[in-house]
């Protein structure tokens, strides 16, 4: 029983993102200033889920099961509305003239 919470307790502690990378994203805010282990830790993971379950959520949808693609991750983020805090990051493409277009009428 000792081996098996012990194997439980080293997969819980790795975290695959890197920290160093999440602590100066984090820093780069101004009303970040200390980041203890925990929290830089409990970010990681978190993000790591989000990431996992955005994937799963995406897989779910997509044409071809055997991959996502770029219109896949894009459609799933303008359909659904709690993720529409990423519709500034993930934007819908667009051609060079749709976008010429816009720039044109001032949109």
């Amino acid at each position: 029983m000792a081996e098996n919470e012990k194997d439980e307790n080293d997969a819980a502690s790795k975290v695959i993102l890197p920290l160093t990378r999440i602590r100066t994203i984090m820093k780069s805010s101004p009303d970040v200033q200390n980041i203890s282990q925990e929290c830089l830790f409990l970010i990681g993971k978190a993000t790591e889920h989000f990431v996992q379950e955005l994937g799963k959520m995406t897989h779910k949808q997509c044409k071809k099961t055997s991959e996502i693609s770029y219109n896949d991750l894009c459609n799933i983020v303008h359909s659904d509305e709690t993720l529409e805090f990423l519709q500034d990051i993930i934007p819908k493409k667009i051609s060079g003239r749709e976008y010429m277009e816009m720039m044109e009428n001032g949109s």
